[in-house]
């Protein structure tokens, strides 16, 4: 049935070199899990001003390889301390495809990471011009939920609203009303959308804001995924040396 007998010496501490991967694999799997979710949660507003979807694919794929790890690891366990040679197999094969997916995915997120600040700017001077205000579109709710909750107004300054909208250059409100600051004594924003002030408006633009936060999920996304991969190779050797000794 592929199983073998009751190894001793170099195949016990193969075996429970094995286990004790694959438990730091399945501890990986939920940080993983953890990072995709914190992704999905964490400023999806800012999906719909970049201009594409490689964001939350990315965070959706995390979780998705996440919960693959979390099982395929409780395989790997089981195979290693029953020494079932079929479940070894299968795990060397799944895990080695996993391997791949997760390397290729980290070395994309740094690549992406380097392209991040010509990608959000190209994409939130496009997402600019689609601005509508009092609009329910998801360009302006985004805009809205971005400049309000990184503090933030246009891309890099103020006066850019009225250059890129021509509704705003028609009429006298220069900037939306996201972009007025919160009166910390009514809770309620500020009027500032005819008169903007340092005093009464966000003066920093979201360009820079949106382009750090991008650079740095990238970074904690590509780290973790090139991390596990790396864990995971113990795991395979292990798991095909084991497969070796069992008779």
């Amino acid at each position: 049935m592929g199983r073998g007998v009751e190894m001793t010496g170099c195949g016990k501490c193969v075996r429970f070199l094995m286990f004790g991967a694959n438990f730091i694999i399945w501890l990986a799997s939920i940080a993983i899990l953890v990072l995709g979710i914190w992704t999905v949660v964490d400023r999806p507003y800012l999906e719909q001003l970049l201009g594409n979807d490689m964001y939350m694919t990315a965070a959706y794929i995390l979780i998705a390889t996440g919960c693959i790890i979390f099982f395929v690891s409780f395989l790997g366990c089981f195979g290693a301390l029953k020494e079932v040679k079929c479940m070894l197999l299968m795990y060397f094969i799944i895990v080695l495809l996993l391997f791949i997916i997760l390397l290729i995915g980290g070395i994309l997120g740094y690549v992406f990471r380097d392209k991040a600040e010509t990608t959000v700017n190209h994409a939130m001077m496009s997402a600019m011009k689609e601005y509508e205000i009092d609009s329910t579109e998801p360009v302006t709710k985004a805009w809205d939920e971005t400049q309000q909750a990184m503090k933030c107004c246009a891309i890099n300054n103020q006066t850019e609203w009225a250059r890129y909208n021509s509704e705003f250059s028609s009429s006298s409100i220069q900037i939306p009303k996201s972009c007025c600051k919160i009166n910390d004594e009514t809770g309620k924003a500020f009027e500032c959308q005819r008169a903007p002030t340092s005093s009464n408006s966000y003066t920093d633009g979201c360009f820079s804001k949106a382009t750090e936060f991008v650079e740095d999920h990238a970074l904690i996304i590509g780290g973790v995924g090139i991390a596990v991969a790396v864990i995971m190779v113990l795991g395979l050797v292990f798991s095909i040396v084991l497969f070796k000794l069992i008779n």
